[in-house]
């Protein structure tokens, strides 16, 4: 029985290893993403975060404001659409706002392009669902 327990608890560490050393490995310069949604009568707000690691050099960022259309495929709303660059290693996109919203679900699609010389990656994050009654 010990060691059952053993070789499980084993396979279980080597199991979790793996998985930590993706979940690291995922991106060379970019340490952190968020993006979030928040809806208040029929306007939302848009706010997203990239933190790049010290190497970094630029940030570009898209953020896209889209609701849930038929069959569960999103489509990007008129006039929902906001970008930024900087030139340094954090960008935050903040209070972009689009009003008059129409009944539906909604989320916030951002996708970052994190430099590092003339070397670069793409990092993409949605936020939770928002919902306008």
């Amino acid at each position: 029985m010990m060691k059952k327990t053993l070789a499980v608890s084993f396979v279980l560490v080597i199991i979790l290893t793996v998985l930590h050393a993706d979940v690291y490995a995922r991106y060379n310069y970019t340490s952190s993403v968020s993006s979030a949604l928040t809806i208040s009568g029929k306007t939302a707000y848009c706010n997203s975060r990239a933190t790049g690691m010290s190497m970094v050099t630029k940030i570009a960022g898209v953020q896209y404001l889209q609701k849930k259309g038929l069959f569960g495929l999103w489509s990007t709303v008129e006039n929902g659409t906001w970008t930024k660059t900087v030139n340094t290693n954090l960008i935050e996109m903040n209070n972009n706002q689009k009003s008059n919203l129409e009944s539906g679900t909604y989320r916030v699609r951002t996708v970052f392009t994190v430099y590092s010389g003339n070397n670069s990656e793409e990092v993409e994050k949605i936020s939770s669902e928002a919902t306008v009654q």
